[in-house]
């Protein structure tokens, strides 16, 4: 699919969040987990959900999914999972830890997803060793029973992946299984508030988590088990972001938990927007001049990863150098070339991103993953004349009808093909 972005002056108007699509993933694998029948309301209807939609169902899920409503019901499932899909989603990681507590046993291609950089399961299969089941690092991966029993896990750093498959490996072994150094985002809270619907007794202390796990999900008050997912943080970050690199612009999300972007508001707030908030909603005025930064981004609650290709594009219109050093995912810098082919003067020194102030042309530039795809379109917004983003596909598989909502904010951009 090809964008044509042409030059934008403002954005002004009112969306909708979606659902979170990073939560949604995991909370799909974590059905799994029951034989009941699990039903999940403001599911995104993305490209990612899709696939690991026809993955579930191509080990035995029956799966409905309509209106961003998804009833799954997993009676019969099988612990082999070859669907080549498997390579195309990071999600897909979420089925090792969800079929060990389900079947004891899995058979599965390495998880793929945006190539941004290496993103190893390493701690996962760390975790799998300590509790237990022994791994075979062959092509399928296959993880087996072997004398499971409860533990206590320190992982040398925060991983959701690692910590979300830690959950649901512990969730079908007796005792206290605890999680030292946990990643403790939004999203993690979100699958551990559907797994105590299933009678799994979770709890959470100063960066620690213990599961209380139980062999048979028994104590389940009422069927189905129903929950909503919580608002996708990173989309609503990316329409901030947006709003905030064009003078004069007003915007209005709804359906957003403010709560979950206190330190991207705090941010927005120094690059000198004007922030409102309601218990759902936020509106932002952008800055006459934006205000530059000096950031270090690193594991909630601190400014995310997600976002860090979207900032650099924001803070090519700021008023003077910005310096932003990952240091969750130091290599995510699949953007910067092609920020360059628009003109920007952006460049990566000692492992920081230097961004300064910069006046872009248009150009032919390639997504080359899911954010950088966003970060183009803001870039190419703000350029003389039309620019085409190949690739442009990439923004279906996070962003819930996102041609529509970036029109609605005043983006002139369009399909092509």
């Amino acid at each position: 699919m090809i964008l044509k972005v042409a030059k934008t002056t403002n954005i002004n108007g009112t969306i909708r969040i979606s659902g979170s699509k990073n939560s949604s993933l995991a909370l799909i694998c974590a059905s799994l987990l029951s034989k009941e029948e699990v039903v999940l309301n403001n599911v995104p209807d993305i490209e990612d959900i899709k696939k690991i939609i026809e993955i579930l169902r191509s080990i035995g899920s029956n799966i409905k999914y309509e209106n961003n409503t998804l009833t799954i019901q997993n009676r019969k499932i099988s612990y082999k999972v070859n669907s080549e899909l498997v390579r195309q989603i990071r999600g897909s990681s979420y089925l090792i830890g969800a079929l060990l507590a389900r079947c004891k046993k899995v058979e599965i291609s390495e998880p793929g997803g945006c190539n941004f950089c290496d993103r190893p399961i390493d701690l996962h299969l760390y975790a799998a060793n300590l509790l237990g089941y022994v791994v075979k690092n062959t092509s399928p991966l296959i993880i087996k029973k072997g004398n499971v029993t409860s533990n206590t896990i320190i992982f040398p750093k925060k991983s959701v992946g690692a910590t979300i498959n830690t959950i649901f490996m512990a969730s079908n072994i007796d005792g206290i299984t605890t999680i030292i150094n946990p990643s403790l985002e939004p999203e993690v809270l979100d699958v551990c508030k559907l797994l105590k619907k299933m009678s799994i007794e979770i709890s959470i202390e100063e960066n620690k988590i213990l599961i209380n796990g139980v062999k048979k999900l028994t104590k389940i008050i009422s069927y189905p088990i129903v929950h909503e997912v919580i608002p996708d943080r990173i989309e609503a970050g990316s329409y901030l972001l947006l709003a905030s690199s064009f003078p004069n612009s007003k915007i209005e999300i709804q359906n957003v938990n403010s709560s979950h972007l206190t330190n991207v508001l705090i941010l927005l707030k120094s690059l000198g927007a004007k922030i409102i908030k309601t218990p759902d909603s936020i509106k932002l005025e952008s800055p006459q001049t934006l205000k530059n930064t000096n950031l270090i981004i690193s594991e909630y609650p601190y400014f995310p990863t997600d976002l860090q290709q979207i900032l650099s594009s924001t803070l090519l219109f700021s008023q003077s150098k910005s310096v932003i050093e990952d240091r969750v995912f130091p290599k995510r810098l699949s953007h910067l070339n092609e920020l360059k082919k628009l003109g920007a003067k952006i460049y990566l020194e000692n492992e920081q991103i230097i961004i300064e102030p910069s006046i872009l042309s248009s150009s032919i530039v390639e997504a080359k993953d899911l954010r950088c795809a966003m970060a183009l379109v803001i870039a190419a917004a703000h350029a003389e004349g039309v620019t085409l983003i190949e690739k442009g596909e990439y923004l279906l598989r996070g962003y819930e009808n996102p041609l529509s909502k970036m029109k609605r904010l005043g983006v002139n951009v369009d399909i092509i093909y």
